[in-house]
């Protein structure tokens, strides 16, 4: 009976075993999905299938082990039986390197503890070690700061290797090899992107090439059954102080003083009727929390680059005085002491009583506050220090030209730059022999040609080794509101918002700012065709001073902004037009027309005019009148 015992438990041992790979393991996400038929007295990996070299799928989807027939896997079994692996010395090997000339055979699981890759792509190839794919590095990368994980966040050295791997797409993302396996496989063919930059396609090429295996379905939150039950749950209960309700705070009636409203802003505090002292019939109710935050006018959008955004206690006039504290705002934070260079191109100076004080972080804050709340465009950035932030332009290496001018640390470096004879050069370093020092460059010099790895690592130090705290400070102080993250995603659009400082307002550019909105009658389209002739001359009059009105008179007027906000107008601006109604005769069509401007909506009413005399007299005079309104107050 013992021996019957012990017999049964070794063929369940050898029924759990893969009978490729002689391992027990059972992880989907590193060796597939682990089949296993009773009838058949086999267990096999799904990734030792697709790898192995002497099967293949003849069969349909459902037949066999997805398409590979049961005869046909035993037939590989035996013919493996007689191939030794490499790794473990045992035989079974049914995986061999892709490469002709390469001899060598091994199980999956062990290609893989020797860092094998095999491709689920195409005839899916495997590759031993030495002649396994790799990525390369690109230039420019900034690898003195701490990396991690952009997957499990666990810190890790950004060295590429097998168990290493980065998204060439923004090559800031880096990963180790088993985290993004398990994304893959938890993500699907339609999730699976770089978590960093959310680039899909180059990324799962690459992913593939590296080895990684991508299941082609959803993923698998989206198959889990029920996954989004309590996405139709609502909230049912009375959070009044004191609930009147004799079946408790959690009964609610279908309708009458005990039906549970919920508040209509943020859905989730209910009251019953009876207990909040409401009407009857009443549908709209908002909690007190909610009522403070919106100082009592209803809910507002959320700060971002494409929300309006409005101050809870402030009205529609007072744009105006926003816009122009954050222009000093921008001003003064141009001049303060975190920043050094000429003017409309600063770079980061390192000052220890701002780093004490964190003032690198307050900067980029307040920066970051003035962008999302309609604050004009930084425009003072240097485009080296637009690149050290947010590595645009992309893998481009720091030079002398990137330091900011005539400074102690500059001017000894072009003077070491700039040597011309190695006894110049000698003669240069001694006399910075403590820069050197503190720099980690003092180290002989043997001939001219070494000038210029000594110049390069100089610049690295000044511009990015000795400024890592205050530029990981103004970075932090930057994702306020999220406003690092999207530069990362557009570098290049928002490099004018930082470096290049507003043009001045144009005709053409004013026109831009406005969509028209034409009427469908036949009749009334052709008369406001000439009236947007007539607004494209008067913008060229304005811009050149033709007119007694100018550009940014015009700008306040239509918009109620004196100037255009770095993220742009929200609303949109747009054109509209106003006809005189029930008069036919042409000399009579402009009696009493005047443009109007419906601030909140930003829409402009422009007048239908019978000549180009009448249309820019009345758009004067409608926004001398406004000007003069605004003048006394702002003195």
């Amino acid at each position: 009976m013992k021996k019957k015992t012990r017999r049964s438990q070794v063929d369940s041992i050898k029924e759990e075993c893969c009978a490729l790979c002689r391992f027990s393991d059972d992880d989907p996400a590193l060796f597939g999905e682990k089949v296993t038929l009773k009838e058949h007295k086999l267990s096999v990996h799904y990734f030792c299938l697709l790898t192995s070299c002497g099967v293949y799928q003849r069969g349909e989807e459902n037949e066999g082990v997805f398409g590979f027939l049961v005869d046909d896997i035993k037939q590989e079994i035996r013919r493996s039986a007689r191939l030794m692996c490499f790794v473990c010395k045992k035989k079974g090997a049914c995986v061999g390197c892709n490469v002709r000339s390469c001899r060598k055979m091994f199980h999956f699981p062990c290609g893989r503890k020797r860092m094998s890759v095999s491709q689920f792509t195409g005839l899916f190839p495997s590759y031993c070690r030495d002649h396994s794919p790799v990525q390369t590095l690109c230039g420019g990368l900034d690898l003195s700061l701490p990396q991690s994980c952009s997957i499990c966040l666990d810190s890790m050295d950004p060295v590429l290797s097998f168990s290493i791997l980065k998204c060439p797409s923004c090559h800031a993302s880096w990963f180790h090899r088993d985290c993004v396996q398990h994304q893959a496989h938890s993500a699907g063919l339609f999730f699976f992107r770089c978590t960093l930059c959310n680039n899909k396609e180059n990324f799962q090429e690459e992913m593939l090439r590296m080895g990684i295996y991508i299941p082609e379905r959803d993923a698998s939150w989206e198959l889990e059954a029920n996954a989004f039950s309590e996405l139709l749950e609502v909230y049912n209960r009375c959070d009044a102080l004191s609930c009147l309700c004799e079946k408790g705070r959690a009964h609610s009636a279908k309708s009458g003083w005990f039906e549970v409203i919920r508040c209509r802003l943020c859905g989730s505090t209910g009251t019953h009727r009876r207990c909040s002292e409401l009407q009857v019939d009443t549908r709209d109710w908002a909690c007190s929390e909610c009522t403070q935050a919106t100082d009592g006018r209803g809910p507002h959008p959320s700060p971002g680059f494409t929300d309006e955004i409005t101050f809870p206690s402030s009205p529609r006039g007072g744009d105006l005085a926003r816009q122009n504290f954050l222009k000093l705002l921008v001003q003064q934070i141009q001049n303060c002491v975190v920043f050094e260079g000429p003017d409309g191109a600063k770079t980061l100076a390192l000052n220890s009583q701002a780093v004490r004080e964190d003032l690198y972080f307050d900067v980029g804050c307040l920066l970051a506050l003035s962008l999302v709340h309609g604050g004009p465009p930084v425009g003072f950035f240097s485009p080296a220090l637009y690149q050290c932030l947010f590595n645009h332009p992309a893998h481009q290496p720091v030079t002398v030209g990137h330091m900011t001018p005539d400074t102690p640390l500059s001017r000894r470096v072009v003077q070491i730059a700039e040597a011309e004879s190695l006894e110049e050069l000698r003669e240069v370093m001694a006399a910075s022999c403590d820069f050197l020092e503190v720099a980690g460059c003092n180290r002989p010099i043997s001939s001219l040609e070494e000038r210029d790895a000594l110049v390069e690592d100089l610049v690295n130090f000044t511009v990015i080794t000795r400024m890592q705290l205050p530029l990981q400070r103004f970075r932090e102080g930057l994702q306020t509101l999220g406003v690092f993250d999207q530069v990362q995603l557009f570098p290049a659009v928002f490099f004018e918002v930082f470096c290049e400082a507003s043009d001045h307002l144009t005709a053409q550019t004013f026109g831009r700012l406005f969509t028209i909105a034409f009427s469908e009658q036949e009749e009334k389209l052709n008369r406001e065709t000439a009236v947007v002739a007539f607004w494209r001359h008067f913008l060229l009059e304005c811009e050149v001073g033709r007119s007694s009105v100018s550009l940014q008179d015009l700008l306040r007027f239509s918009t109620g902004v004196q100037e255009v906000p770095a993220v742009g107008l929200r609303p949109a601006p747009s054109i509209s037009f106003l006809h005189s109604p029930g008069l036919q005769e042409e000399d009579r069509m402009d009696e009493g027309l005047f443009p109007q401007s419906h601030l909140e909506s930003r829409r402009l009413l422009l007048p239908v005019s019978s000549s180009y005399q009448n249309f820019k007299s009345s758009v004067e005079q409608a926004v001398s009148h406004q000007v003069h309104l605004l003048l006394p107050s702002e003195s």
